[in-house]
């Protein structure tokens, strides 16, 4: 499949979101397939289905000027800063790939053929996720734009999440400092996980070509620079303002999802009580209760929410109050999408 590449170098955060919208909109049946590669000045990025005043916190994200942005990506909340090589892949109509689960299925090959290149042993999952080593180290997110069905991701060469962490809507410090925990223990970038050894981003992107043709893109010549029919597109892509007035749900309820099958919650009751639960892989990963003192006896860390073992832990720990901990339970934690 001949395929276009276009590689700029860091954008502010809005135009780096306009260059692939308008990239998509000016694209017509019969152009090629565009890939962009592409960093970005720090942002926050909101998933297209996602409220700024459910997600975030406005004064921390103030406080840190920190630009917030409302893809038409979907997806969760992502931290986005010049650490990440953000690639884009615009499919028009025409090439017969017009589902996000297809072009992921398409493209696939070459983001774990990239890894491999540098040492990585990365495998694609869940049709939209990339991982190695046990850990999550890319995702993606699609959106039908114009005449184009765009799909985008990011390498992460290396990556700071303190900011993300402070902005994050939490219920409690203690939510979070887990999820600083969590962060550290679920996700990887190539710098942590090639021991603290960085790599350029020209390095990267100069082995972008070769790994292409291996998994069956050919490159065309001289297709690499941005059209005036192009550039009058990105001009005029708008984004959508994030939300920061109406009472919105989360993506996740009263949490985030860290990855797949793995999510950190919290909820408080009017009597005074808060639990706040880690899944990972269908069982507790950890497990904080306001009313039980943090001993070893006193832990469900391990266990499965629908085995014995719960159950009996459950009533021992809380006697007659166990039918009502149990319900908290349900309503606290979350285990899949």
């Amino acid at each position: 499949m001949l395929l276009r590449l276009i590689r700029l170098g860091v954008l502010q955060p809005e135009l780096l979101h306009q260059t692939y919208m308008g990239l998509a909109e000016a694209q017509r049946d019969g152009d090629l397939p565009i890939l962009l590669l592409v960093q970005s000045q720090p942002h926050l990025s909101l998933g297209a289905a996602q409220s700024g005043s459910a997600e975030l916190d406005p004064i921390a994200c103030a406080n840190q000027q920190i630009p917030v942005l409302q893809r038409p990506l979907g997806g969760g909340l992502v931290w986005v800063d010049e650490g990440q090589l953000n690639y884009f892949f615009i499919f028009p109509r025409s090439s017969g790939i017009r589902q996000a689960p297809e072009l992921f299925t398409r493209i696939s090959p070459w983001v774990v053929a990239l890894h491999d290149h540098f040492g990585l042993p990365v495998e694609a999952r869940n049709g939209h996720d990339f991982w190695c080593q046990g850990y999550k180290v890319g995702g993606t997110g699609a959106a039908s734009i114009g005449n184009s069905l765009v799909l985008g991701g990011s390498f992460m060469l290396r990556t700071q999440w303190d900011v993300f962490i402070r902005c994050v809507r939490a219920p409690s410090e203690g939510f979070r400092q887990w999820l600083a925990e969590a962060l550290e223990e679920s996700l990887r970038s190539w710098s942590d996980l090639r021991g603290g050894q960085e790599l350029a981003t020209d390095d990267v992107v100069a082995a972008c070509p070769s790994t292409l043709e291996r998994c069956g893109f050919l490159l065309q010549d001289g297709q690499g620079t941005i059209s005036p029919a192009e550039q009058n597109a990105i001009a005029n892509a708008e984004l959508e303002s994030p939300d920061w007035e109406s009472v919105s749900r989360r993506r996740v309820s009263g949490g985030i999802k860290l990855k797949a099958g793995s999510f950190l919650t919290e909820k408080c009751w009017p009597d005074g009580q808060c639990l706040r639960v880690w899944t990972e892989n269908n069982r507790f990963r950890k497990v904080f209760c306001s009313t039980w003192s943090a001993t070893p006896g006193h832990s469900c860390d391990g266990m499965q929410p629908d085995s014995a073992e719960f159950h009996v832990f459950l009533q021992t720990l809380t006697g007659v109050a166990a039918s009502v901990w149990s319900q908290r339970f349900a309503e606290t934690a979350v285990w899949r999408d």
